[in-house]
């Protein structure tokens, strides 16, 4: 993915949250329990605000990680005012991200990667997620770009389960996503002590199709494996969702 493919997909998402930030923010969103689109809203607003300024000073703006600073009622929004809110604080980030270049060495919250492009990648998928997440709450629902939604799942192995949960899913068994509108197959095998995740062809003990939409929405719990094409064990999806939660 190239600095302008994420950029470009960064803004389509929070243009289309900002425009439903003006219309009825209350509705609920029916996959996220006691979450409504002023909660996801608010949330992804306070992400990219506590993202945009610890870029800038070089350093996270509190001890204590962004949900600490996030729950701070001196730092949420008016929510009479929440479209406005939430633009300008996609567009400080931005510039904040897309100033620099992508292997410029920028404070992150990975233990592993230092540079710019990680935030490109992941407040790219921050916003297409939580987008989603928002449109559900309204009934239109959008599926997310496929070569984001395989980016977004190599992400999620590649960084979420590696740095976060890299025991979480340990035992028996083996699991194979295959996208079918791009070019993305995961073979997920599970170990003693984590998982190993090859991007190739494989026969796993369960197997799962669909689009790489529904591939994404399935590993962070937005969608059952019932949306997809399933042959094989489905306990392991099951498990897959159950022990692999961000």
């Amino acid at each position: 993915m190239t600095p302008d493919f994420y950029r470009t997909a960064f803004n389509e998402s929070t243009t289309r949250i900002a425009e439903l930030a003006a219309e009825d923010h209350e509705v609920v969103i029916p996959h996220i329990p006691d979450w409504t689109a002023s909660n996801a809203i608010i949330h992804v607003g306070l992400v990219f605000s506590f993202v945009n300024q610890s870029i800038r000073q070089g350093a996270p703006v509190g001890q204590k990680g962004v949900a600490a600073w996030a729950n701070d009622p001196a730092n949420q929004p008016d929510t009479s005012e929440l479209s406005p809110w939430f633009q300008s604080v996609a567009d400080a980030l931005n510039d904040a991200i897309w100033m620099h270049q992508p292997d410029d060495q920028v404070w992150t919250s990975s233990q592993q990667i230092h540079t710019a492009k990680f935030w490109m990648r992941r407040m790219t998928q921050e916003a297409a997620m939580h987008r989603w997440d928002i449109e559900a709450a309204h009934g239109d629902t959008h599926p997310i770009n496929a070569e984001l939604a395989v980016d977004g799942i190599n992400e999620f192995y590649d960084f979420f389960i590696a740095e976060r949960l890299p025991e979480a899913f340990s035992g028996d068994g083996s699991v194979h996503l295959h996208a079918t509108d791009a070019e993305g197959e995961w073979m997920v095998t599970r170990r003693s002590n984590g998982i190993t995740v090859e991007k190739t062809h494989g026969k796993g003990d369960v197997a799962a199709r669909g689009s790489a939409s529904d591939l994404l929405l399935f590993v962070w719990n937005r969608k059952l494996h019932t949306a997809l094409e399933t042959f094989g064990n489905t306990e392991l999806l099951e498990e897959h969702q159950r022990l692999l939660q961000i």
